[in-house]
Order: C-alpha cells, then sequence, then structure tokens
C-alpha cells in the first residue's frame, strides 16, 4: 500500500520544513498544492522532491484540499497543514493501519499549542488524518472543512476510526495567529456562509470560536448562544461548543448561566473530565472549597476522557493535582497543599508551576533559606547545569528572594556563553536589592536583544536612584526617537520628579494617556519592589499628568500585588467615588481584602 501526503501552502517557509520532516520516512509521495506564496515556500518544497501544483485562492479550503487529493498517486492519503508535524515517536504507527481492509478512514489526535510558545498549554482535537484514495472521498464546505463520499450519500461508521496518534498543531500560537491574521481570514468566509444560511448550527459555533481567539467575548458568547439554543447531544461539535460556551461565561463572569451549561453538559456526557474540571475551577473561583475539592477529586478517579470528547489535556492529572495545592493553600492548610504540589510534578515532571509554590509554602512553614534550597534543588537531579539554575533563579526572583534568585543566576551565567538575558536578570536582582551601581554594570554588559532597550532604561532607573541626574538624561536620550518616545517621556518626567522639578502634561487626551499607562506603571511595579517609599511617593504624580479614569483602579490593583491591602482598598473606594471605576475583578479584591482585614483596620 503506498501513501501520498498531502498539504496546501501559502507562505509557509517558516513551517514546511518541519511538517514534511515529521513524515518523509513513510509517505511515498509528497503532494504540495500552493494557492499563492510569494516567500520561498515552494523552494522548500522542491527541496524534499515534492510534486508541486498551484491553485487560486478562492475562499475555500475544501476545493484546494480536494484538488491536492485528485493529484495523489498513493492507495492512502495523509491530510496535513504545514504548520503541523507528525509526532516522531507516533508517525510509525501508521503504515500498518494501511492494511486494515476493514477501515477507509482514520482520525488522529491534534494537539495545538496555546500562547506564546510551544509547551505545557495546549488543546486537542480529533481531525480526519488518513483516507483512503480513490473511493470518493472528498471534503465539503468552504471552512473547518468536513468528509463526505460523493459515491454515497452518508460515511459508513463502521470504516471510520480513531487512533491515538499525535499531530502536533503550531498554528495557534500567539505569533502565528497574529502574522497569519487567521481570524479575519476565517471571519471573512464565514461571514459568507452565514448569509447563506444564518443558522447554520457548525458556522455559527465556529464563528464563536474566531471572536474567543480575538478575546472578543461578548461576540463570541452572541454566537455561542445562538448555536446552544439547537444543541444537538450527536453533532460532532457540540461537546466542543458547550466548552467553549463555558469558557466564554467563565471570562465573562457570568457564573450562574455557566453552572447551567456545565451540569447540562454532564448530563449529556458523563464522562466528559474537561466539563467536571471547570465545574470544580468555577466552585474555587466562588469559594465554595467544599464542592471544588469533590469536584477535582473526582476528576482524579476518572478515567481519561475518550479523544472525541478531550480539549483541556490531562485535567484527571496534574492540573486537578495543582488545583487541590492551590485551594489548601488558600485555606492555610500548608501542608496538604505541599503534597498535592508534589503529586502535581509527579504526573507531569516538566510543569514547573508547583516548584514556585512549592517555595513559597516552604519558607511560609518556617523552613529557612538553605532548607528551602536544597529541597527545591532535589527536583532538578544531582548535577545542576545552566537549565536547572536558570529556572531556581527564576523561582526564588518570584517570591521576592532576589539574594538566592542572583546566587542561581550567577551560577547560570558561570556555566554558559554570554547571553543578554542572564545579564537581565542578574542587573534586576540588584536592582531590587537596591545595588545600584552593580544593577547598572550587568545591564550595560547588554548589546543587543529583546531587553536591549529595557535595560537602556533600567540603567537610566538606576542614576535616578543613585542621585546621579545627568547620566540618567544621557541615558534617555540614547533611546531611539528620545524626543518623542512616550517612555523617554515618562522618564524624564519621573527624573524631575525625583529632583524637584516642575513637570508639564503628559498627554491630556484620553485616547494618547492610554499609551502612557503601562509604561508608567511598569515604572511603579519597580519602585514598589525596590521598596523605596520617598521616591515612589514622587512617581505617583506621573498619573496626574495624563488623562485617564482608570489609574486609581490600576494602583489599587498593583498595590493588591505587594501586599498593600489597606492601601489597595483606600484606592479602590476612590476610584468609585472620583470616577465611577470598579470592575468584576477589583470587586473581588475588596472582597478578599475584607475576609483578610481581620488583623487591620480598613
Amino acid at each position: 500500500m503506498s501513501l501520498s501526503l498531502c498539504v496546501i501552502t501559502k507562505n509557509e517557509e517558516k513551517n514546511l520544513s518541519r511538517c514534511i520532516e515529521s513524515a518523509k520516512n513513510i509517505v511515498d509521495e509528497i503532494i504540495i498544492v500552493d494557492t499563492g506564496s510569494t516567500d520561498r515556500t515552494v523552494e522548500i518544497a522542491e527541496s524534499y522532491g515534492a510534486r508541486i501544483f498551484y491553485y487560486p485562492w478562492n475562499d475555500n479550503f475544501s476545493d484546494a484540499k480536494n484538488f491536492a487529493f485528485c493529484q495523489a498517486k498513493g492507495s492512502w492519503i495523509l491530510t496535513m497543514d504545514a504548520d503541523e508535524a507528525l509526532s516522531s515517536v507516533d508517525k510509525y504507527k501508521i503504515l500498518p493501519l494501511l492494511d486494515n481492509e476493514d477501515i477507509d478512514i482514520y482520525l488522529f489526535h491534534t494537539l495545538s499549542y496555546m500562547g506564546s510558545s510551544p509547551g505545557v498549554d495546549t488543546a486537542s482535537n480529533l481531525n480526519i488524518r488518513l483516507m483512503r484514495n480513490h473511493k470518493g472521498y472528498q471534503y465539503k464546505g468552504a471552512i473547518h472543512e468536513q468528509i463526505c463520499n460523493v459515491n454515497q450519500q452518508l460515511i459508513d461508521k463502521r470504516k471510520v476510526k480513531i487512533e491515538d496518534i499525535i499531530v502536533y498543531h503550531y498554528g495557534y500560537l500567539d505569533k502565528a495567529v497574529a502574522e497569519k491574521n487567521k481570524a479575519g481570514r476565517n471571519m471573512k468566509i464565514l461571514e459568507r456562509l452565514l448569509r447563506e444560511d444564518p443558522e447554520d448550527n457548525f458556522h455559527l459555533f465556529n464563528m464563536g470560536n474566531e471572536y474567543l481567539r480575538l478575546r472578543e467575548f461578548e461576540k463570541a458568547l452572541e454566537y455561542y448562544r445562538r448555536a446552544y439554543r439547537k444543541f444537538m447531544p450527536g453533532l460532532a461539535h457540540s461537546p466542543k461548543l458547550l466548552l467553549k460556551l463555558v469558557m466564554t461565561l467563565e471570562a465573562l463572569q457570568m457564573y450562574e448561566e455557566e453552572l447551567e451549561v456545565l451540569e447540562r453538559g454532564l448530563s449529556c456526557y458523563p464522562k466528559f473530565v474537561d466539563l467536571e474540571y471547570l465545574r470544580a475551577c468555577l466552585f474555587h473561583k466562588q469559594k465554595k472549597y467544599t464542592l471544588a475539592i469533590k469536584g477535582f477529586k473526582r476528576c482524579l478517579t476518572m478515567e481519561a476522557s475518550p479523544l472525541h470528547l478531550r480539549n483541556i489535556n490531562e485535567v484527571e492529572g496534574y492540573r486537578s493535582y495543582y488545583a487541590l495545592g492551590e485551594i489548601h493553600s488558600e485555606l492555610g492548610d500548608h501542608e496538604e497543599a505541599y503534597d498535592y504540589y508534589l503529586q502535581a510534578i509527579k504526573a507531569k515532571p516538566n510543569f514547573y508551576m508547583p516548584l514556585y509554590r512549592i517555595a513559597e509554602n516552604l519558607l511560609k512553614r518556617g523552613r529557612n533559606m538553605d532548607e528551602t534550597k536544597a529541597a527545591l534543588e532535589k527536583f532538578f537531579g544531582k548535577n545542576l547545569n545552566a537549565g536547572a539554575y536558570g529556572k531556581l533563579g527564576d523561582i526564588f526572583f518570584s517570591i521576592g528572594r532576589y539574594d538566592s534568585a542572583y546566587e542561581y543566576f550567577l551560577s547560570a551565567y558561570e556555566q554558559m556563553e554570554p547571553n543578554p538575558n542572564i545579564y537581565y536578570n542578574l542587573g534586576m536582582c540588584q536592582l531590587y536589592l537596591k545595588h545600584y551601581q552593580e544593577a547598572y554594570q550587568w545591564f550595560e554588559k547588554i548589546e543587543g536583544g529583546r531587553c536591549c532597550e529595557d535595560a537602556v532604561y533600567r540603567m537610566a532607573l538606576c542614576e535616578i536612584l543613585s542621585n546621579h541626574i545627568e547620566n540618567a538624561e544621557r541615558f534617555i536620550q540614547l533611546t531611539p526617537d528620545h524626543a518623542y518616545n512616550k517612555r523617554s517621556l515618562v522618564y524624564k518626567a519621573f527624573k524631575n520628579l525625583a529632583v524637584g522639578n516642575p513637570c508639564g502634561m503628559l498627554s491630556d487626551d484620553k485616547e494618547e494617556s492610554n499609551a502612557y499607562v503601562p509604561i508608567i506603571f511598569t515604572l511603579l511595579n519597580d519602585l514598589l519592589k525596590i521598596s523605596a517609599p520617598e521616591i515612589f511617593e514622587k512617581s505617583l504624580q506621573l498619573l496626574n499628568l495624563i488623562e485617564n479614569d482608570e489609574v486609581l483602579l490600576k494602583l489599587a490593583k498593583l498595590y493588591y500585588c505587594h501586599g498593600y491591602y489597606r492601601l489597595a482598598y483606600q484606592e479602590f473606594v476612590r476610584s468609585i467615588q472620583l470616577f465611577n471605576k470598579i470592575d468584576r475583578e477589583g470587586l473581588r479584591l475588596m472582597e478578599n481584602i475584607m475576609d483578610l482585614s481581620t488583623g487591620f483596620t480598613i
């Protein structure tokens, strides 16, 4: 039996090699159908000996894929996107499947990486990957295409099988989504389809997904609700519809409706562990701790969901252990929390968040720093390398133990090639330890990379805090377009405030002021970590130099993050009184402060 790989491409020079490399050893031919690339995509395909065809893009994925299938000579077709790759282990499970005379179509497990880089954050889907050629199978639908058979009305389900073979998908990483503008492309197609059939359940669901990806939750909810009105458990996308609807309601903090959907979902799909997990998360957020604990423990006793019901990976494992650790930590039961964090690490050794919590946990339980460091080091084995030292540095930096973090970063520095990131980390530790000249020297070593500009401003900050005002001015002028650069203008204003000089408005335009807000609050955050109260008080005047009615709300949240709960509460109240500004998160934090207020007077 021969196997053809079919891939549709357009400007995929960053991805195509990874895709082809993952499959080239098991396929007999590679079919590339290009829909208009202007980069090196075709050249890369040629280097692999692919058969290349051209198809003008017509806003219809099915047409392009069906054209590719027509070119395939193999007995079977393996269909992949250019931003995907077969698991290096699982791909060798594919060839034996070709000899099964009873099956025509195989679905594989697609694992989509989410966030900024491939890692722990993933989502799961089932997708058709393998099908017999020359049997009339083809796609229909302009987007999120479905398989059909031109020779018969319905696919014989007995000829369809799910295999636990993983295909990694890189197309939902933040950078890839932004570069490709996938949401814009997809929504254009879906809008056309919904004009033709406004109540198509599948298209409504997919339009909701695009808005959810853009974090436009109100619009996503509108489309999900329209699809949910005609909810039918038997439809293939219905479990995902429930899941996405729940996530949207969660983002909008519509908890009552969220619980109703969760309850209905679990009645329809009792083995859907994701929904059990999300219900427990909801109870946790609502501080219904007993119900939340029962829910997460129930997840741990359930078998992994069937592949067609799986989206949030490993909810029956490390995620529930970690959640139980978080609950017991909030309840002050640090020993129980510690045990659950350990279980989370055992279940997922490359999941490092429990280590951050364990460090906090041990210190809260009265362990001294040497004991805490020894306990954390054990998780990395006997021989610590630069990566382990760097991670340990991150852990102790995150809990404000900058002296210990500095020691670990220094050990990483001694074992690795010159690296701007390690210089920057060492400089930040020294800055927060108030060793301004030592911090300056580390920042000075940075000559390139993403943190270079940050380092220049941190050097200016070091000079201001050391009262070397003229040097600070020189560094500010080194930055690109310093006369118009908003960050430069903020630092100039801060420099003047620090020495008691007058400052003019940065902006009295509300829209323009929005650009200043994150710059000012990054600076305020640094000053709070440095614990320089006198100069922090002066820096607060920066908030009067812009026109923004959310600054007190943001200041309150900043105080809260640093444990200044009384100040946080006062700023929340001032935000309400002066600007009538509060949000759901602010209300929740005020409630938390009230719960903690037994030790002080608000």
